[in-house]
Formats: structure tokens, C-alpha cells, sequence
């Protein structure tokens, strides 16, 4: 008995050493995660999304503005971190542009937003110190299956987003084709749309609106052959869904015939079409501020 016992506590007595350092380790991280976002919210405009947005020169747009964006981000994830800046009582927030796209609706988005997923656990890792631990989001619903994401998300460098550029052009029928399975492919019988996210859009719609921050939806334009492979009924969806916004302003260029040689991939601007629309939506915000103004 004595020697079970002695085991017992030559295995315990490590595991319980080791999750005591990894708490102390994110109390300390998170201080810092705090600080970093009380100075991103000194910025009075902020981009936020995925990884469309990503790509967008922050200063073309607004001077000052701060890129946050990040691939395959969630809204749950951009309603946390938006969440977490605005909590510092002296931020100067008073615009989010915030990407949206008939993607962010497809089925990938329902693996982002599960940890039965790969994608899931890969979101725990990366957005761990923005997150509530205990919510009813429906995101951590039982920890014996994160246990081991969290532990690596509380060693992990947080995804604050940031921009992002790519001198990639011209994209062939495999690089089209690898995005469009990517999004639209449906795994393990799950929904055709992902409803999550038109929940946290409309959260963070609101969030905005009691907050007194202008939201802009800004939808960046698709390479055409990816275009016409998305069946119909997402872009009624994505279409569907921004009519029940608050907010209505929307600058869209999903429609926009734009040549190759402006996107990197199947729906993402390059360097050079990156730099274009961050000018177009630029005198595009530049233009409202005035007829607002002048009203």
C-alpha cells in the first residue's frame, strides 16, 4: 500500500507542480495581453475579420488606423477581442471596419467555431486569452476534450491580428479549387450554414451600437472562377443576413470585375490589389464623413 501510495505521488506531485506554473504562467501573459489591447484601443479605427481584411493598408484607409484581422477568425473571436479593447474606459474607438464576405458563412466556419474539430482546437490555441473560460457561448462546453489546446494555448503567442501582404498573382484552377473545398466542403454531417456566425455578427452589431462605434462592412472582391463555384443560396444567406444589421453601411466589392493580377488567391487581394481598394475605401469613408458633416 505504501508503495502504490509513493507512486501515486511521484506521478501527482509533478502534474499538479506543472498545472500550478501553467496558471501563474497565464495570469502573468494575460496582464500582458491586457496592456497590449489597452494600447490598440487608444486607435480610433480599427480593422477587424479574417483574413480579407487582413490585407488592407490601415493608414490608406484612415490615418492611424490599426489593422487586427486574422485568417480564418470567427466572429465570436473578433466579438472577444472587440469586447476586450473597449473595456478600457479611455479607448478612442469610434469605427470598426469589419470584413464580411459570402464565405464567412460557408461550413468552415462551423469547424472554427467547434472543438470536435481540428479547426476548433486550433481556435482554442490561438484566441485562449481573449475568451471567457466559463460562458454560455457554446464554444467550451466540457474541458476534458481542450485540456491539451489549452495547455499549449497558455504557451502560445496570442493572435492579436495584424496586417498581412503577398506578392502572389495570377492564381490557377488548383489554387481556386483548394480554397473553394476548403470553405464549402461539409464535414461529419454538419450545417450547410454556419448560423454561429450570423449570431456573433449581429453581436457585434450591437456591441457597436451601445458602445457609440460606427460599423462599416467592407466585402473585398472575389477571383471570378471562385466566384461562380459558390452556389447560389450562400450569397442569398450572406445577403439575407446583413438586412437584419443595424448598421447598413456597406461598402461591397464582391461584384467587382477585377483582373487576376490583382488577387493572390481565390479571395485575396495581393499587394497590389490591396493597395487599390484600401485607397478606394479610403475616399470612400473620406466622402460620408463630409456629406455627414455637411448635413
Amino acid at each position: 500500500m505504501k508503495k502504490f501510495a509513493a507512486k501515486i505521488l511521484k506521478f501527482s506531485i509533478p502534474a499538479l507542480l506543472f498545472i500550478l506554473i501553467s496558471f501563474t504562467y497565464y495570469h502573468i501573459s494575460k496582464t500582458k495581453v491586457e496592456a497590449k489591447l489597452t494600447a490598440f484601443s487608444a486607435h480610433a479605427v480599427l480593422l477587424m475579420g479574417d483574413s480579407q481584411i487582413q490585407r488592407l493598408h490601415g493608414d490608406s484607409i484612415s490615418q492611424g488606423a490599426k489593422n487586427l484581422a486574422s485568417s480564418g477568425e470567427h466572429y465570436y473571436f473578433t466579438y472577444q477581442k472587440l469586447n476586450a479593447l473597449i473595456q478600457n474606459k479611455n479607448h478612442r474607438i469610434d469605427t470598426l471596419i469589419l470584413g464580411v464576405s459570402v464565405h464567412n458563412f460557408a461550413p468552415v466556419y462551423n469547424r472554427l467555431f467547434n472543438l470536435n474539430f481540428a479547426e476548433g482546437k486550433k481556435s482554442l490555441k490561438r484566441y485562449l486569452y481573449f475568451i471567457p473560460l466559463f460562458d454560455d457561448a457554446g464554444f467550451i462546453t466540457t474541458f476534458d476534450k481542450v485540456l491539451k489546446p489549452l495547455i499549449s494555448g497558455i504557451y502560445a503567442a496570442p493572435d492579436f491580428g495584424g496586417f498581412y501582404e503577398s506578392t502572389n498573382s495570377n492564381p490557377n484552377e488548383e489554387i481556386i479549387n483548394k480554397a473553394f473545398n476548403m470553405h464549402f466542403s461539409i464535414k461529419q454531417e454538419e450545417a450547410k450554414f454556419s448560423h454561429s456566425q450570423r449570431d456573433y455578427l449581429y453581436k457585434i452589431d450591437r456591441l457597436c451600437t451601445e458602445n457609440n462605434i460606427d460599423l462599416i462592412l467592407v466585402s473585398t472582391p472575389y477571383h471570378f472562377d471562385y466566384k461562380e463555384k459558390i452556389d447560389r443560396k450562400y450569397f442569398d444567406f450572406f445577403s439575407k443576413s446583413l438586412k437584419k444589421l443595424k448598421h447598413r453601411r456597406h461598402l461591397n466589392f464582391i461584384e467587382d470585375p477585377i483582373a487576376p493580377r490583382f488577387m493572390s488567391d481565390a479571395n485575396h487581394l495581393n499587394k497590389l490589389g490591396a493597395q487599390k481598394y484600401s485607397r478606394i475605401i479610403g475616399k470612400e469613408l473620406k466622402a460620408e464623413k463630409r456629406d455627414i458633416l455637411h448635413r
